[in-house]
């Protein structure tokens, strides 16, 4: 591989790492101002102009017949409609670092379903990985004594998590029929038609006054969160397996819990450094079962 390409991939892998640790803070930051879907749904809508206009200033192809686009719109309502809805809707409810801590369970979950899309199953280390990431989550959900208002919310990124890994598989198995820049915009815009048709149905678009911060969390989510990072990450699977790409949860919680601490005051609780490093400890288990 030759080294520019190295760097591109390594420059791409640090965007997402950082990128994506810092979006929950944004995500937190704005819903102060909007509905959690209208924000999700506007925040992906801008973001399509934005990344459509660049990707045609860069000779990128948008033509074939609709059926050829369909799989691109399948992983977007999965990637961006489910998947990131759920984690704008939870964090009403929970803290950004907690939300993000959940997250890291991604590379245990895209282990898990490799078999399902073709990649080769878990060995011994692999399935400890994967009892290591169970129990780390178990220990931060705490269902002896969670409160069902916060209970629910964590299931429910746990779930977001599942079929993050499963449409990241996906992606695999389509990558090669699209421009990594292509794939991005169509998801992006299948993803924005559902959160805001979400949206329209609940009726919802502010649950506050409009505020600075919360524009600005928008336009960062924008550019930075959705145009960068979506299309690093499309570049990196076309490069690098699901797993590979998915070891970026390593650096995401732990930017995300920082920022939490640091610009909201969240808590941060021996439960869930407990429960982050269990976790932890279960991915580098099934990433080293993989390299090797």
């Amino acid at each position: 591989m030759a080294r520019a390409e190295r760097f591109r991939l390594a420059l791409a892998f640090t965007a997402i790492c950082v990128i994506w640790g810092s979006t929950y803070l944004a995500i937190k930051v704005g819903l102060q101002s909007f509905d959690p879907f209208f924000y999700a749904g506007i925040r992906y809508s801008f973001a399509v102009v934005i990344a459509f206009t660049l990707a045609r200033a860069r000779g990128v192809t948008f033509g074939g017949p609709l059926r050829r686009w369909l799989p691109a719109f399948g992983v977007g309502v999965l990637l961006v409609a489910f998947s990131n809805g759920i984690v704008f809707w939870a964090e009403t409810s929970l803290d950004s670092g907690f939300t993000a801590v959940l997250i890291t369970t991604s590379p245990v979950w895209t282990a898990l379903l490799s078999p399902a899309s073709g990649e080769r199953a878990p060995g011994p280390l692999g399935w400890a990985g994967i009892a290591l990431g169970f129990a780390g989550t178990t220990v931060l959900l705490a269902p002896w004594e969670a409160r069902a208002v916060t209970l629910w919310p964590a299931l429910a990124v746990q779930v977001s998590v599942v079929v993050w890994a499963g449409a990241s598989l996906w992606v695999r198995r389509i990558r090669d029929r699209y421009h990594p820049m292509a794939l991005s915009v169509a998801q992006m815009a299948a993803g924005a038609a559902i959160l805001l048709t979400v949206a329209a149905v609940r009726g919802r678009a502010l649950v506050g006054p409009v505020t600075l911060p919360a524009v600005a969390a928008l336009s960062y989510l924008v550019v930075f969160g959705s145009v960068v990072a979506f299309a690093s990450y499309f570049y990196l699977l076309h490069h690098w397996d699901a797993a590979r790409v998915s070891t970026s949860t390593y650096i995401n919680p732990v930017v995300a819990v920082t920022l939490g601490a640091l610009v909201l005051g969240e808590p941060v609780s021996l439960r869930m450094v407990v429960g982050a490093a269990i976790i932890l400890c279960g991915v580098a288990l099934v990433l080293r079962e993989r390299r090797t």
